[in-house]
This record gives structure tokens, C-alpha cells and sequence, in this order.
């Protein structure tokens, strides 16, 4: 979810026993903490290598929020003469771990458990801009009180909506493997909320000889496929998965595609994360560039567009060395 989304619902959060107000140093750490764990943000001043590297992993984990939340409160115990540490660290910390949760139920997903393990774990049912989340956050600051009957209808309406996403999801997953399983031996079959239309779901199937990357209709179960990659094999590809940005690229993405490309002079090796698109084309890839010998002259990372190029290693770099 984006800063403002997250800051809204630590606002819902703080506001479900007590009246949102500027002179509350909780209320204020309650939404800076929801919003803190994007302060990884400051990654990117060293680049978007280095940044995607580090997002959602060590500022949304649980010791790093409770670093945050305490970084958070010290600075506010500054500005209040009435100030109760243990109440603004925990609201600011539940600020914080709203901003995981939702994370944790979209498609990127959240390190919570770094340093102990670094992956990002995800449940694929929410998009990154889900109103229904929203509406209900915004409901939970503007009426107030309530009485109990109310606070009951919307956990009930949180519970519904979360156990529809669900069982959609699993519904879809079994109509799809219905449409595929003729054609393909079906290996894995990811699907994920789509960004920005609550009506539809992404979806990767992989095969034993390639990828179908799609989406569906979860109305109408119109689906539309999109791309159709073939797998490769061949030695240059696994030199490539142990380079430097293989690792990396292979760390920061569970489901890729790696094509190869001959050319007159040179072999290209092209890596594709199959998660995120837009306007049908993919986000990030790793391309590596070989001579005919298939040694490796360069190795660049496109973060976002293959149009945004950072290089990595050069050969010509090194032998000027």
C-alpha cells in the first residue's frame, strides 16, 4: 500500500477507542508509525539496486519496527509535557505492525522475520490500493462513538471482506487449473490481486517447458493471457544464475523467466521477474552480455523499465583497473 493508505489506517486503528487529535503525542505516533516502515525509502539515494534490495525488509520486520517505534516516540516525548512512553511506543508500534500486516496480505510481501530469514512472505490477497480497506478506515475516524453493535458490523464486514478475497481466489485458482491442465502439466500456479481493479487477478503458470502469465475476471472468469514464455537451459543461463546479479535477482524475485538471446558477436541472457507488469510489459529484469568464448563483458539491472539501466560489472572497467 502506498504512505497515505497506511497513515489512514493507523489513524482507523488509534481512532477505534479514542478520539483522533493533534494534541495526542499517541495519535501521532500511531500514524507515523504506520507510515515508518517506508522510511526505507532513504535507500534509494544509493540507487534502485541497492534500494530494491532493502525494501520491505529490514524496517518492516518486528525488530525493526520496534526500533523505529521507539526511535518515534523519543523524538515525540520532545514535544508533549503530558507524555506516557509505554503508550506511545505501543500505539506508534501498532502503527507499525498495521503497515506489515496489510503488506504481508498483498503481493510484495514483508520480511517480518529478518535478520533470522530474509524472505518475504506473502498471502496474494490484497491490492496495493484496496478500497474496501479504506472506506472502512475512514468509517472507523469520522463516526464516532459507536456503540458495541457497530464496532461488531465492522470487524464482521473486515472478516467477510478478507474470507471473500480468500475463498475468490481459491475459486479461480480451479478454474484455471481446469483451463490448463489439458494442454500443460500444470508445476505451480500463482495468482495475485491485480494493482488497481478489485475485479481482477493476475496469474503465473508454470509448466515443465514454459510460463503463461495472464489475468482473469473474477465475474465473468474471462481470461486473458498475455504471454507465453518458453524455458531455456543451457550452461551460459546457470553461469548467469550464480553471477553476482543472479543472486541478487534470483533473491529478489520467486518466479521469474531467463530467455537466451544469440546474437551475431555476443549471447544475451535475459531475466524477467513475471510478478509485476504495466501495460502488459514487465517491470524488472537482469540482462547479462557475453562474447562468443561466453565470457562475460557486462551485466546491467533494468529496475521498473528496460528502459532504466544500471550496470553492475563491465569488463572494460575491470581490465582498466
Amino acid at each position: 500500500m502506498d504512505p497515505i493508505s497506511h497513515g489512514v489506517i493507523g489513524l482507523a486503528l488509534y481512532s477505534l477507542g479514542n478520539t483522533p487529535t493533534l494534541s495526542s503525542a499517541a495519535c501521532i505516533g500511531a500514524v507515523l508509525g504506520s507510515i515508518s516502515p517506508d522510511f526505507d525509502i532513504v535507500a534509494r539515494f544509493k540507487g534502485d539496486y541497492v534500494y530494491l534490495n532493502h525494501h520491505r525488509v529490514e524496517t518492516h520486520s518486528i525488530p525493526g519496527l520496534a526500533i523505529l517505534s521507539g526511535l518515534i516516540t523519543i523524538i515525540l516525548s520532545l514535544g508533549y509535557s503530558t507524555f506516557s512512553f509505554y503508550e506511545v511506543f505501543l500505539w506508534t508500534f501498532l502503527g507499525g505492525l498495521s503497515h506489515s500486516f496489510f503488506d504481508y496480505l498483498n503481493s510484495y510481501g514483508v520480511a517480518l522475520l529478518y535478520p533470522y530469514n530474509k524472505k518475504k512472505y506473502s498471502l496474494n490477497l490484497l491490492m496495493i490500493y484496496d478500497p474496501v480497506i479504506i472506506l472502512l478506515s475512514l468509517y472507523s475516524i469520522v463516526f464516532r462513538p459507536r456503540t458495541v453493535m457497530q464496532y461488531s458490523i465492522m470487524v464482521g464486514i473486515s472478516t467477510i471482506y478478507l474470507l471473500y478475497r480468500w475463498f475468490d481466489r481459491s475459486r479461480l485458482s480451479k478454474n484455471l487449473r481446469g483451463c490448463f491442465k489439458e494442454k500443460d502439466c500444470i508445476r505451480n500456479l500463482n495468482i495475485m490481486p491485480s494493482d488497481f481493479n478489485l475485479l481482477k487477478w493476475d496469474y503465473i503458470v508454470e509448466t515443465d517447458n514454459r510460463y503463461i502469465v495472464g489475468e482473469i475476471n473474477s465475474i465473468t472468469l474471462r481470461n486473458q493471457v498475455i504471454k507465453k514464455l518458453t524455458k531455456r537451459a543451457a550452461p551460459i543461463i546457470e553461469k548467469s544464475l550464480k553471477d553476482q546479479l543472479g543472486v541478487y535477482f534470483s533473491n529478489f524475485t520467486p518466479i521469474f523467466h531467463i530467455d537466451l538471446i544469440k546474437e551475431k558477436e555476443k549471447f544475451i541472457v535475459r531475466m524477467t521477474d513475471l510478478r509485476y507488469r504495466f501495460r502488459n510489459e514487465f517491470k524488472h529484469h537482469a540482462c547479462f552480455y557475453y562474447n562468443q568464448e561466453e565470457n562475460l563483458i557486462k551485466s546491467v539491472f533494468h529496475p521498473f523499465s528496460l528502459n532504466n539501466a544500471i550496470e553492475i560489472y563491465n569488463q572494460k572497467s575491470v581490465d582498466s583497473r
